[in-house]
């Protein structure tokens, strides 16, 4: 067993070794998941954490690339990327043939309201407001009342912009992420918020890989498998995991 894992893990690499991987980390991906300096480099984060843990195990350099939400898949299906993570093949149309790592592990959406406003508990609830959104991100439980006008989708590119408009009375609702959140109320004061759990179940979270490169998507794969056996993924998303919700 020992000699079959070995073998597949060293012939993709000899085939690649010179060549970085090509990561795509978007600003859009709020912190923890990833931390840009003021230079827009990529400095840490979940996305660093486990994405440097990969190429390491690939004896492979990595090449972050910052791309808009929306030019991902573009990206991966042309060979000009690798793999991009955060993502789920559901809030990707079928037409588009990507590559997918197992489940990495899920994540709650949560609805984060101004202390003084009712709770939030059904889409019922959503009825005729204005919900702060991410730009370039999919929200399948919330797009029938986007496309029927029941409730408005208001993008902004971060969740610290989305929270500032939703103090100033711009939007009415504010979507985010369950560790996003968390990592909010660490940087800023919450105390005049409040946040509920989406009442979907928590969504499961993968890596999308190029399609075009059949060796170096099965050792992609096998090595994020071995990555969660080893404990990497949990300890990546321990380090950045707040109790404050």
């Amino acid at each position: 067993m020992w000699k079959w894992w070995s073998l597949l893990l060293m012939v993709p690499s000899l085939l690649f070794a010179a060549e970085p991987l090509r990561a795509v980390v978007s600003q859009t991906n709020t912190a923890p998941y990833a931390i840009f300096d003021p230079q827009q480099r990529l400095v840490d984060g979940i996305a660093k954490d486990l994405l440097d843990a990969l190429a390491t195990r690939l004896n492979r350099p990595v090449q972050y690339l910052d791309l808009p939400r929306g030019r991902v898949v573009e990206w991966l299906l042309t060979d000009k990327a690798d793999i991009a993570c955060f993502l789920n093949p559901q809030w990707v149309p079928a037409s588009y043939k990507l590559s997918w790592t197992g489940v990495l592990f899920h994540t709650r959406q949560y609805i984060v309201r101004r202390l003084e406003d009712s709770p939030v508990r059904s889409n019922q609830d959503l009825f005729h407001k204005r919900i702060g959104t991410t730009r370039g991100f999919s929200y399948p439980e919330l797009q029938p009342l986007f496309e029927t006008n029941a409730a408005v989708r208001d993008d902004a590119e971060s969740l610290e912009k989305n929270i500032q408009r939703l103090e100033q009375g711009r939007v009415d609702l504010v979507m985010t992420v369950d560790l996003s959140y968390g990592h909010y109320q660490q940087q800023f004061d919450s105390s005049k918020l409040a946040a509920e759990p989406l009442w979907a179940q928590p969504a499961e979270v993968y890596c999308a890989l190029n399609p075009h490169h059949a060796l170096q998507i099965e050792q992609i794969q096998q090595l994020f498998v071995l990555m969660r056996q080893q404990g990497v993924v949990d300890k990546a998303l321990k380090r950045w995991a707040h109790t404050s919700l």
